[in-house]
């Protein structure tokens, strides 16, 4: 995550002045209340991190961050609860603090204020907000994706693929863009073009490793050819090699030997990505407990990017083992830091009634 301070010089003669006859007490006190901020940033930051937006939000009334940030902060925990108005209205307020001078910062607060446009099915202002940062940032492969994506949601399909050209040409070697590419298209109905992108990589990348081959394989659905090439480079014994590999085998419905896999991964070292695809592996199964188990464990490493997934998934495994008690409150808890899940919404209605 970003941090954006303002540094503020000051001068030797500066000093002397403000701590007067260099009086010891003062002097320390002015140390002590600057490293009582200091830790106050990083907790708002770290709370962050962390998923605790409302304890952030709070600690954010008496950290001295500047009000531009403040509001960005801000944005980024009401998005982080699913509040996508309030984020966009914080992130609008940020923007006009600089009166219309453009820094770094404002990149970066127009990105997240595009992505809680679009979380509000607001596309014409997501795609205006991504048209000016294309237009002052033009070398911003991802920005120029991101443009496709939301054209795609507007229907305006031969744009999105003008975008999505432009971005290809801007990071040519960037497998994960155009696989990105891919599942965006796929998902709207144009898998087939979305194939060409990563036939692409196939086709014009002699030097592809079998690791990229094979997950390349993975999302064009040929999962036996995709097995060939991840088996071959298993021993090297890497968790993005075993992940895929893992997920070649359970699309071809072999559950029992792709949560051998997942496991084998687990003993490199802790993952949550792996934990949560070996727990719906398990669901799979049938084995509940041992699903219950594996998002258990992946809530411990502390990953932020899956934690609300794992939650939602744990849940769901109480469920499936009756133990709706159990459920019913952890889903209160989940309700409460993600208020905008309008899916859990439907969820803890139907356990209010088990």
């Amino acid at each position: 995550m970003h941090k954006y301070f303002l540094q503020i010089i000051f001068s030797i003669s500066c000093i002397f002045l403000l701590s007067g006859c260099g009086s010891a007490a003062n002097s320390s006190s002015a140390q002590e209340a600057s490293a009582a901020v200091e830790v106050e940033e990083d907790t708002v930051y770290t709370l962050i991190e962390d998923m605790k937006y409302e304890e952030a939000l709070a600690l954010l009334e008496t950290a001295e961050l500047g009000e531009q940030e403040s509001l960005r902060v801000a944005g980024i925990c009401y998005m982080g609860q699913g509040l996508y108005e309030e984020a966009v209205e914080a992130f609008e307020e940020a923007l006009a603090c600089n009166g219309g001078f453009i820094y770094e910062i404002d990149y970066d607060i127009n990105r997240y204020l595009a992505v809680a446009y679009n979380k509000l099915g607001e596309y014409e202002k997501a795609e205006e907000v991504y048209a000016a940062i294309c237009a002052l940032q033009p070398k911003d492969a991802d920005a120029q994706y991101m443009h496709g994506v939301t054209y795609l949601e507007l229907g305006q399909y031969e744009n999105a693929v003008e975008c999505f050209d432009s971005a290809v040409a801007l990071a040519p070697t960037d497998y994960d863009l155009m696989i990105s590419i891919y599942q965006a298209l796929a998902q709207y109905g144009y898998r087939a073009l979305g194939e060409e992108y990563i036939a692409d990589i196939l086709d014009n990348s002699a030097s592809i490793s079998d690791y990229d081959r094979g997950r390349v394989l993975y999302y064009t659905g040929e999962y036996s050819q995709a097995i060939v090439y991840l088996e071959k480079v298993k021993s090297q014994g890497t968790q993005d090699v075993i992940l895929y590999l893992a997920m070649s085998y359970e699309a071809l419905g072999d559950y029992n030997y792709a949560a051998n896999v997942y496991i084998s991964g687990l003993e490199l070292g802790e993952s949550a990505v792996l934990y949560n695809q070996l727990g719906l592996c398990q669901l799979k199964r049938g084995l509940y407990e041992e699903a219950l188990e594996a998002f258990t464990q992946g809530l411990t490493c502390n990953d932020t990017s899956l934690r609300q997934n794992l939650r939602y998934n744990q849940i769901v495994a109480y469920e499936m083992l009756g133990d709706f008690d159990t459920a019913k409150e952890l889903m209160e808890s989940y309700v409460s830091d993600y208020p905008g899940d309008e899916e859990a919404q439907r969820e803890a209605l139907f356990l209010e009634s088990r």
